[in-house]
């Protein structure tokens, strides 16, 4: 509209100047006034009817989850539990051995959480377990399942897929970008992408795990757990690709053959010549900044009790 009007400023301006002819003050007055009311008046009627809209397309979202026993429901849910309570064994039995993505819609609130699972059986029964447990939970499902109860939880099976993990979380992510659910904190299927701790939480948990808190504390590794973890470790590199394949003691990778050499220098003029930094770091069992940050400074370090100059190059 404000084009508009600049457009009819433009014309008053130079009607007058190309034509030679002043147009009509009255007329003009009459046009200006009737545009000025009727614009203003269209605007103020067609936010007012956006702002129904918008209010009414809030609360009709996801409308088919609004009468759970409607048949529209059951034409787009494979499955549908109304009462999880109840149908807990219908929901054991008819889940077993399948995959897929489901939604728990609360019943009260009419907030929704979605998930997947190569294991559906298996994923229902940890949720009820922590829906009924007493131990002190931040996720948000289970914090309301336990306010609200089961029965007042409906479950919907959104899509069977086969038992891939990707595929499993395609499906997910494409149910969650539907319905963005509330009780979904992270809004990426399968991963923690844009998750952090604030700082706050990060402080309280290094205190919560710290010495005897913490569940390895004082916990001793058996021999037999130790063989198991090399055999797992030698299978592993045996079977798959590596930078390293084949090397062996200095020659392999992290002794840092091909890197940077370094060369070492004491006050007796003795030399020690190290394939990378990270071979003086071993060997003077210091960290790999400290060698790093000394690298041809020309001033003196003081490693295993000695004054050495560190350098990329050698002495002439």
């Amino acid at each position: 509209m404000g084009a508009v009007f600049a457009l009819f400023a433009g014309f008053y301006y130079w009607a007058p100047k190309i034509v030679g002819k002043l147009p009509n003050e009255i007329l003009g007055n009459i046009q200006f006034w009737t545009l000025f009311v009727g614009v203003n008046f269209k605007r103020k009627n067609f936010n007012f009817i956006r702002g129904k809209r918008l209010i009414q397309s809030k609360n009709n979202s996801s409308p088919e989850l609004k009468n759970k026993s409607s048949p529209e429901l059951k034409k787009n849910f494979k499955l549908f539990y109304e009462n999880v309570e109840s149908n807990k064994k219908n929901i054991y039995k008819q889940l077993k051995r399948k995959s897929g993505v489901y939604l728990f819609i609360n019943n009260i609130t009419g907030d929704y959480y979605v998930g997947s699972s190569i294991s559906l059986s298996k994923r229902m029964g940890n949720h009820f377990y922590h829906a009924n447990s007493n131990k002190n939970t931040k996720i948000l499902l289970y914090r309301a399942m336990r306010k609200y109860k089961l029965e007042n939880f409906s479950l919907a099976i959104l899509d069977f897929c086969s038992s891939d993990v990707i595929i499993c979380s395609d499906l997910e992510q494409k149910w969650i970008d539907y319905y963005k659910p509330k009780y979904n904190v992270l809004k990426i299927a399968g991963s923690s992408s844009g998750f952090r701790h604030s700082i706050e939480t990060i402080k309280k948990l290094k205190q919560l795990f710290k010495k005897e808190n913490n569940p390895k504390y004082g916990s001793v590794i058996s021999t037999e757990t130790r063989q198991a973890i090399s055999e797992g470790i030698k299978n592993f590199y045996l079977t798959h690709t590596y930078h390293a394949k084949g090397l062996k003691g200095v020659l392999s990778k992290q002794y840092g053959i091909g890197g940077q050499f370094v060369f070492c220098y004491n006050k007796q003029d003795k030399e020690l010549i190290f394939p990378s930094i990270n071979g003086a770091k071993q060997y003077f069992k210091v960290r790999w900044s400290t060698i790093k940050k000394n690298l041809d400074t020309h001033n003196w370090v003081t490693l295993k009790d000695e004054e050495w100059i560190l350098q990329s190059f050698p002495r002439k």
